[in-house]
């Protein structure tokens, strides 16, 4: 009958609702978490100088030093067979390379020169909420990159946290454990209580250096889940 009908059309509009509410992607709260918001036109694009990588890519600053950070393309032939990057970026075309090592001052001292970004969000952090933060990185090979084309980084931790301004790297979330030479994601859930408006990465830990990894799909999404110190490891299965 004709009542009947209409209830089934009711309850098919409410279930095509139900699962879009519930399969639908949550929002990315990193406005270029891929890296893919970027107006380079190189498949490897060394930054030699700061300016350089904050004017090439949208939404990140450069903090940490030059010639520290490598954006790096799908497509890209770099002292390497394209086997190794086969497995291209773990989401989108792009990539970023981060480096630290040693550097010989002027006054013949050592120094350090350290890769650190921040990430700008779409809005700050508020203190009602709990956030879920995930990443992933990449352990580079030793031919990585074009000026260190025989040096084998020894270490490819990351730090992340976050942070009131774009220069600073601000509250301590998460130290990554040594990476994989396939990529793998890490996670945590916190709260806040200052209204960061910037996720920030550096590589190494402790301040080690001679330092390398490849990092990529930076994602944070508002949760209700609790605030843990335990991170969730994953494997990506792409060849």
């Amino acid at each position: 009958n004709i009542n009947y009908l209409w209830k089934m059309k009711e309850l098919i509009l409410i279930t095509l609702l139900f699962c879009c509410v519930f399969t639908a992607k949550a929002q990315n709260l990193i406005l270029n978490g891929s890296f893919e918001l970027n107006n380079s036109t190189q498949c490897f694009h060394e930054f030699y100088f700061i300016n350089e990588y904050n004017t090439t890519l949208q939404y990140s600053i450069d903090y940490g030093g030059p010639a520290t950070l490598a954006l790096i393309k799908n497509s890209c032939l770099t002292c390497l067979p394209q086997t190794y990057l086969g497995g291209g970026a773990n989401d989108g075309d792009y990539m970023l390379g981060v480096a630290g090592e040693k550097q010989i001052l002027s006054d013949g001292s050592v120094g350090e020169k350290q890769g650190e970004i921040s990430l700008e969000l779409t809005a700050p952090l508020n203190n009602q909420q709990n956030y879920k933060l995930s990443f992933w990185i990449k352990k580079p090979p030793p031919t990585f990159y074009p000026t260190y084309c025989l040096k084998d980084f020894k270490n490819n931790y990351i730090s992340v946290g976050i942070s009131n301004t774009n220069d600073a790297f601000g509250t301590h979330l998460i130290t990554s454990p040594y990476g994989d030479t396939v990529w793998q994601q890490y996670s945590i859930v916190f709260n806040t209580q200052n209204a960061e408006e910037y996720i920030a990465v550096k590589v190494g830990v402790n301040d080690t250096i001679d330092y390398a990894v490849l990092i990529d799909n930076f994602f944070l999404v508002e949760t209700t889940e609790q605030p843990n110190a335990i991170y969730e490891q994953y494997s990506n299965k792409q060849l």
